[in-house]
């Protein structure tokens, strides 16, 4: 709620676990009076967790935030999208989304937290979105630590329900290969994943990738000095590759002489 001016799952969990305070749980209740996207929110939480914690006495247990939060995972989480926005120092804010398979979306943008949530409500229109600090936290770290140069590549899981054809699975996948600091031209990528007259194919997996950085279409660029597409916008893919050392204005020029594959 600090951060985002909505009340947080980890502060309604709290609220009604009755942990928060007498303070705090006015605060929320003050916010919900005014808010009608957090008072909906509201609504529908306290039917359900009136329901967990029925169920966590009924199996003998204290229904504390703990017992909540995990009886609500194991319940829900496979009808939930959990997000964070963070803000990484030069950079456009980022949305990281996670679903109970992994992360799912990356979205970039100089974006209100109201437009975020749209976007990634476009792409699940049936699931509940949720804002939650502590099932994002593995990849957010990952995120931060990446933009702060202290990260080349990433451990975590990817639920690629958003990429829409087994082709396209395998051009973003294949992204993997490009070593950090490195790029390849869309012609190379073409002839790596065994189509090399299907560059503009390629362009197009690379134009719906709905989980960049980690499925690194930046590392891919035109060729001839060009840098072709990105969907954060060409200055976005510039700053990273310069994040990543990749030097592309000094050697873009000589890119379908190179292949960092080998």
């Amino acid at each position: 709620m600090e951060l985002t001016g909505h009340v947080t799952e980890d502060v309604m969990i709290s609220y009604f676990c009755g942990d928060l305070g007498e303070e705090r749980s006015r605060k929320v209740e003050r916010h919900i009076g005014n808010c009608s996207r957090c008072a909906r929110e509201y609504e529908i939480n306290k039917i359900l967790f009136a329901g967990l914690i029925s169920m966590i006495k009924g199996a003998g247990g204290k229904p504390d935030a703990h017992a909540l939060r995990q009886a609500l995972r194991e319940n829900l989480k496979e009808n939930r999208i959990y997000y964070s926005i963070i803000q990484p120092p030069k950079f456009v804010p980022v949305l990281l989304a996670t679903s109970h398979i992994g992360l799912v979306n990356v979205i970039f943008g100089d974006l209100s937290h109201f437009e975020f949530e749209e976007k990634l409500k476009a792409h699940f229109p049936n699931l509940w979105i949720t804002e939650s600090f502590d099932e994002t936290e593995k990849v957010r770290r990952q995120f931060e630590t990446y933009f702060k140069r202290e990260r080349s590549d990433f451990d975590c899981k990817i639920d690629d329900r958003l990429i829409s054809s087994a082709f396209r699975k395998t051009v973003l996948f294949a992204l993997q290969e490009i070593p950090y600091g490195h790029f390849v031209t869309y012609g190379e990528l073409a002839r790596r994943v065994g189509k090399p007259k299907a560059s503009r194919a390629v362009g197009g997996a690379l134009g719906a990738n709905p989980l960049p950085i980690v499925l690194p279409c930046h590392r891919v660029v035109a060729g001839e000095g060009k840098l072709g597409g990105f969907t954060g916008g060409l200055p976005l893919k510039i700053k990273l590759l310069d994040l990543e050392g990749a030097n592309f204005s000094a050697t873009a020029r000589q890119m379908d002489m190179f292949n960092p594959f080998n």
